[in-house]
């Protein structure tokens, strides 16, 4: 029976206990040769003089046959006269519940009796449950502590976990140059970690000038090792040149070794050299196979990279519903670009032949995917979700958020969104003249619509692609026969016309006047004679809206006009470059082709 201590043992502690293996006596290893392996093993822990005790002997013998219980009592009067050996084992049965029940204030007890003897393996192991607080209270100071001691007795992983201490300030100030020295110390005895952690202080120049060539001469001492790691720094490094010529063929030599130790990120490496040509032809399917091989490992840039492939047919069939899926599974471990895509499609739709390959416009699912890249910092989705916010599409309007979300895009168009809805905003502090209980200075088509179908009025032509609404108001508004309601491009307020037709009523325009000034004050301007030829009188509103009430001669029907000013301008350019409504400026179409492109 194999003694439960082979599995459990930490490897930093296994490593070490190989170096104290190297200093046992020749014969002590014959005379244990006939035991089982893993006896041969636990003579590591041990020094030759404890092996010849017949109570430590017997309590190995104990331990092999399963009798923990008796293994303890035997190694327990040795630890207690101050054996470091038997100090160290009683720590790590008290650790680990084998014969006793789990104990670790006891485990802690004999661990710091053995490391005070300078027991390097103790030192370590009592460092590690300070530092994690494993049965303990937690104190990194402590840990330091004796991580040094056992570091100073030249313990590669405590000397790594030093470097990490220092680097990252914990249980010690912050320094960069002491977390140098004990990467290096460690480096030099061949640890992997603290090799590729020095080639990243190097290659960053994180608390030390750069230096492209020594963090080469790092990574290499770690891929020459054959770690995965290693190699795929050292790629990164001939791929982009630093530190060495660039070579496109040395940095995919290196991805390739690494990706066949089972690095997704080598892997994706690999695929991305295939599918953009580098150092070789472009071939789609062999970015295809290996984009899978580090999609499988779980790597999400290569999820999204697969999506897009399918999605476009390169190197496969093209297929949506697949490149949904790959799409899927990058953003459930938050790729950005992965939720934007999903948010285009959900929020445009595709329509195919293949009905399996068709996907209706969902507005729901595009605010969640755009909300999701969004919250991950992803500048294009800025635009989008601010776009769904401004018109109420899969969720609330929201005017605020749209320009908070327009003000970090970077799209033109969403800079040009962001300009608009700052001065609606501002609009909305400071309108005060109301059609319909609406802000008229602020409103869009689609909100004055909703509120003029509220009082009953019958629409004559409502057209969102005619520059203005018509209304029959006389069942209404007495005296009146028709509204039009006139709005820009983008479908904001630029005017609202009442018509009281009177041919022959020359006071008709004074009724509608003297109720005005009940309402608004006596008015700004004034032209003509109100009884007699064409007369027409204004009011400037402290929101800028003008009114204006008008009449010729001689015929008395009489005009209300709301209107603002800056919007009436921008109307006039908008009918000067096309009297098409629906036209899209160059400059517009521009930028919504550019934003296709890139995706």
């Amino acid at each position: 029976m194999h003694f439960p201590i082979q599995n459990k043992m930490p490897y930093t502690l296994i490593s070490y206990l190989k170096f104290v293996y190297e200093w046992k006596q020749f014969n002590c290893m014959l005379a244990l040769y006939r035991f089982t392996p893993i006896v041969i093993f636990l003579t590591a822990f041990y020094s030759a003089e404890a092996f010849s005790r017949t109570e430590f002997t017997e309590g190995y013998e104990a331990a092999q046959a399963g009798n923990y219980k008796h293994a303890i009592a035997l190694w327990t009067p040795l630890a207690q006269k101050g054996d470091a050996a038997a100090q160290y084992t009683l720590g790590w049965m008290f650790e680990s519940g084998q014969g006793v029940p789990q104990n670790y204030q006891q485990a802690a007890f004999w661990y710091t009796k053995a490391a005070k003897q300078g027991d390097v393996a103790a030192q370590y192991v009592l460092a590690t449950m300070y530092n994690k607080g494993t049965g303990i209270a937690l104190d990194r100071q402590k840990a330091v502590i004796w991580f040094t001691k056992a570091a100073n007795q030249g313990d590669a992983i405590a000397q790594f976990k030093l470097g990490v201490h220092f680097q990252k300030g914990l249980g010690v100030k912050q320094n960069y140059k002491q977390s140098l020295l004990w990467f290096k110390k460690a480096a030099e005895q061949g640890h992997l970690t603290s090799q590729i952690n020095l080639g990243k202080i190097y290659q960053s120049g994180k608390g030390i000038k750069k230096d492209y060539k020594k963090a080469i001469i790092w990574y290499e001492k770690a891929a020459t090792q054959g770690n995965a790691l290693g190699q795929y720094h050292l790629g990164f490094m001939y791929e982009y040149g630093r530190g060495a010529p660039q070579s496109f063929k040395k940095a995919k030599s290196l991805y390739l070794q690494s990706a066949k130790h089972q690095y997704a990120p080598s892997a994706y490496k690999v695929a991305e050299f295939y599918e953009l040509g580098k150092g070789s032809d472009i071939d789609f399917k062999r970015a295809v196979k290996w984009y899978k091989k580090s999609a499988n490992k779980g790597n999400n840039s290569a999820q999204f990279k697969l999506g897009n492939l399918y999605k476009e047919g390169k190197g496969v069939t093209k297929n949506l519903r697949i490149a949904i899926d790959w799409y899927t599974q990058a953003a459930q471990q938050n790729h950005a670009q992965a939720f934007y895509q999903l948010g285009i499609i959900h929020e445009e739709g595709v329509i195919n032949k293949k009905r399996a390959q068709s996907v209706k416009v969902n507005y729901s699912k595009a605010f969640k995917n755009f909300q999701h890249a969004s919250e991950l910092g992803y500048p294009y989705a800025h635009a989008r979700l601010a776009y769904l916010y401004e018109n109420g599409l899969g969720t609330e309007v929201d005017l605020g958020k749209a320009t908070i979300l327009y003000q970090q895009a970077v799209q033109p168009w969403a800079i040009d969104r962001y300009q608009s809805l700052s001065k609606q905003l501002t609009c909305y502090q400071t309108a005060t003249t109301k059609l319909f209980s609406v802000n008229i200075a602020c409103t869009t088509r689609e909100v004055l619509r909703e509120k003029i179908k509220a009082q009953k009025i019958m629409a004559i032509d409502e057209n969102s692609h005619h520059w203005s609404d018509n209304y029959f108001t006389g069942a209404v508004i007495r005296g009146s026969s028709e509204l039009k309601v006139t709005y820009t491009r983008e479908d904001f307020f630029v005017s609202a016309k009442y018509t009281f037709v009177g041919r022959n009523k020359p006071k008709l325009i004074s009724r509608v006047k003297n109720k005005l000034i009940e309402k608004y004050g006596q008015p700004n301007k004034q032209q003509g004679d109100e009884q007699q030829g064409a007369a027409s009188f204004e009011w400037i509103m402290p929101d800028g809206i003008h009114l204006r009430v008008s009449r010729g001669w001689p015929d008395t029907t009489t005009y209300v006009l709301y209107f603002s000013p800056e919007k009436q301008l921008q109307l006039e350019v908008q009918q000067a470059q096309s009297s098409d409504k629906t036209f899209i400026p160059p400059n517009e179409e521009s930028d919504r082709k550019v934003e296709s492109d890139l995706f």
